[in-house]
C-alpha cells in the first residue's frame, strides 16, 4: 500500500515507478514484522486464550454457515443470540480468571463437525468480520481452523499497520509520527489481532486511518491518491466493525475537517475517489446503525451488581481509569494477567512524553483538536458507561478506547513536526522508545505464555517464570512463538531505527528560484513553507491542485 505523496509526483500526478516500488518494498517489510509478530500471539494462545474469543468464533462460524441475523435472544446475561456451529468448537471454560491455573484443564477444539445449537453473547453483532474469518471454522472446525481462522485477522492487521507504517515513512517531517506509531501499536493491541475478535482489527484500523487522514486532512497539498484509499479502507473496517465505530469517524471528522479554512475538506471533495469512499464510508455507517436497530446490538446484557447514582457511578468510573490504562498497554489473556508494574510505567511514561510535546509544541488550535478527539475517546465512552451503569454494569475495557487514542499520540507527534520538533530529538526518541517499549512486547509474550502454559503462582520468581515449561503448550510448541516475536521484532526495530525521515531527504532538482527548506524549521501553518519557496519536498508531496482556503 504505498503513498503517492511521498515524492515528487510525474507529470500526471502519480509515482515515478522507482519510488512506487520502493514504497511496495517498504510496505512488504513492515508486513512481514508485524505479522510474525501478530501471529506469534496466535500460535502461543490456548482456545479462547483472549477476552471472548470463544464468542467471536461460534458467531464467525454461524455466519460462514448462513445464520447471519439470528433472533436476538438470552444467550449470555440477557442478550446474544443462538448460532449452529460445528460440535468441535463448543468448549466450556475452566481456567479463565483464574491465574494459577493452566490451561492444561481445556478441552482442545476438535474436528467434530456435527451441527450443534450454541449462545453466543456475539450473535447480534453486524457479520462483515466473521464472513471474513469465519469459513476455516467451518471447514475445519479443530486446531486447524482456528489457527487460519486467527491467520485471516493477523493478515488483515499487519497489512493495515504496514499501510500506516508507509504513510508516516513517506510523510513524516522529522519522524517522530514513527515513534507515535510504535507507542500506539502496544501489547494488548498485538494480542487482540492475533485472536479470532473485531476488536484487534478495529484497532489496527484506527492505526491506520489517523496515521492517514492527519496528513489527508490538514496537511499540506500533494498526490494524494494512496492516503485515500488507506483512509477508505479503513474507514469502512471502523464503520462495520464494532457498534463504536462510528464514534471514532465522528470525532475524527469533528477534529480535522473545521475550521473549513485550516482543513482540505473542500478540495477533496472535488475529487471524485474521495466522493465515493465518503460516500461508502456513510453508506456503511448507516448500515450498521441500521443493524444495530433492528438486531439490539445496543442491548449489552446485564453485569450489575449496585444500584448507583449518577455521581456515585462517574466516581467509580474515574476510579477505572487506571485500570483502562494498564488494559491500553497489556493485560492480557483474559484480562487475568497481570504483567509486573514496571513495564506499565515505561509505557505509559512514553505515551505521556509524546502527548506533552505535542501539547507544548501545538498552537491553540492544535490543542482544541487534540482536546476534541480526546473528548471522544475518553470523556464521550465513559459518560455513556455512566448512564448505562444500573442497566449493563461497568463493562467498559481499556482496549475498547484504544482505536480513538491511538489518534491522539499520532496527532500529538504530527503537531510537534509541523512546528518545529527538530530532526534529531525526534530520531532520538524513536530510538529511545525502541529500546525501552520492543523488549516490553516480548516480555509480554513471554510472561502470558507462562500463565497459559503454567499459570501464575501467587509467590513468583525467576523459576517460575519459564516460557518453555509447563503441563500444557500450544500445539506448534513453545518454541515457534517466541522464535516468530523476536525476529518480528528485530525487523521492526530496524525498519524504526534506520528509518530516515521524509523531511530530510534531499529534494528532487527545482528551479531556480526554488529555495532551500530545512526539515527542522517550524511551519507557521500546514504547508507555508511550501507555497513561501515553491518547492516539493518527499514530507509533503506537491500538487497543481490549489489549496482549500
Amino acid at each position: 500500500m504505498s503513498d503517492p505523496g511521498s515524492v515528487t509526483p510525474s507529470a500526471n500526478g502519480g509515482l515515478p515507478a522507482p519510488r512506487r516500488d520502493q514504497s511496495r518494498r517498504w510496505w512488504a517489510l513492515a508486513f512481514v514484522a508485524f505479522f510474525l509478530v501478530i501471529y506469534a500471539w496466535s500460535m502461543a494462545a490456548p482456545y479462547d486464550g483472549t477476552p471472548d474469543e470463544r464468542e467471536h468464533i461460534v458467531r464467525a462460524a454461524g455466519v460462514a454457515s448462513g445464520e447471519v441475523a439470528p433472533p436476538p435472544g438470552d444467550a449470555k446475561k440477557g442478550t446474544g443470540a443462538f448460532q449452529t456451529v460445528p460440535g468441535g468448537l463448543v468448549r466450556d471454560q475452566c481456567w479463565q480468571f483464574k491465574e494459577e491455573v493452566s490451561a492444561a484443564c481445556a478441552q482442545p477444539p476438535g474436528s467434530d463437525s456435527t451441527p450443534t445449537r450454541t449462545g453466543t453473547g456475539a450473535g447480534r453483532y453486524f457479520p462483515a468480520y466473521y464472513a471474513l474469518v469465519g469459513a476455516p471454522l467451518v471447514f475445519w472446525p479443530g486446531w486447524s481452523g482456528v489457527l487460519l481462522a486467527r491467520m485471516i485477522s493477523a493478515l488483515c492487521c499487519a497489512a493495515l499497520l504496514a499501510g500506516a507504517f508507509v504513510v508516516i515513512r513517506n510523510r513524516s517531517r522529522s519522524g517522530l509520527m514513527m515513534g507515535a506509531l510504535l507507542v500506539a501499536t502496544t501489547p494488548m493491541a498485538v494480542h487482540m489481532a492475533s485472536a479470532v475478535n473485531p476488536n484487534g482489527l478495529e484497532i489496527a484500523a484506527g492505526i491506520a486511518f489517523f496515521s492517514a487522514v492527519i496528513p489527508l486532512m490538514i496537511g499540506p497539498p500533494g498526490p494524494r491518491r494512496g492516503l485515500i484509499l488507506l483512509v477508505g479502507i479503513s474507514g469502512l473496517l471502523l464503520a462495520v466493525l464494532r457498534q463504536t465505530g462510528p464514534l471514532w469517524l465522528a470525532t475524527a471528522f469533528v477534529a480535522f475537517a473545521f475550521p473549513l479554512r485550516h482543513s482540505n475538506l473542500v478540495s477533496l471533495l472535488r475529487e471524485r475517489a474521495a466522493r465515493l469512499w465518503a460516500a461508502g464510508i456513510v453508506l456503511a455507517t448507516l448500515g450498521t446503525v441500521a443493524w444495530g436497530i433492528h438486531q439490539q446490538t445496543s442491548d449489552l446484557g446485564n453485569y450489575s451488581a449496585d444500584r448507583l447514582t449518577i455521581g456515585q457511578a462517574a466516581l467509580r468510573e474515574a476510579d477505572r481509569w487506571q485500570g483502562y490504562l494498564d488494559q491500553i498497554i497489556g493485560v492480557t489473556s483474559w484480562l487475568d494477567t497481570r504483567m509486573p508494574a514496571p513495564p506499565y510505567v515505561i509505557w505509559q511514561v512514553v505515551a505521556g512524553a509524546l502527548l506533552l510535546i505535542g501539547i507544548v509544541w501545538g498552537r491553540t488550535l492544535d490543542r482544541w483538536r487534540l482536546l476534541v478527539l480526546l473528548g471522544g475517546g475518553v470523556v464521550v465512552p465513559s459518560a455513556m458507561q455512566v448512564a448505562m451503569a444500573n442497566e449493563s454494569g461497568f463493562i467498559t475495557q481499556g482496549r475498547y478506547m484504544l482505536p480513538m487514542l491511538v489518534g491522539v499520540l499520532l496527532y500529538a507527534a504530527w503537531v510537534a513536526e509541523r512546528r518545529g520538533f527538530e530532526t534529531g530529538k525526534a530520531r532520538s526518541f524513536n530510538r529511545l522508545a525502541v529500546l525501552a517499549l520492543l523488549p516490553i512486547q516480548l516480555f509480554c509474550l513471554a510472561f502470558t505464555m507462562v500463565r497459559w502454559q503454567n499459570g501464575l503462582p501467587a509467590n513468583r520468581g525467576p523459576s517460575s517464570l519459564n516460557p518453555l515449561a509447563g503441563d500444557w503448550h500450544p500445539v506448534v510448541g513453545s518454541v515457534l512463538p517466541l522464535l516468530s516475536a523476536t525476529l518480528g521484532l528485530l525487523l521492526f526495530a530496524w525498519l524504526v531505527w534506520t528509518t530516515r525521515p521524509a523531511g530530510t531527504e534531499v529534494p528532487a532538482p527545482a528551479a531556480a528560484t526554488d529555495a532551500p527548506i530545512r526539515a527542522d524549521r517550524p511551519a507557521a501553518e500546514d504547508g507555508e513553507l511550501f507555497q513561501a519557496a515553491g518547492a516539493r519536498l518527499p514530507s509533503a508531496g506537491a500538487s497543481s491542485a490549489p489549496r482549500s482556503a
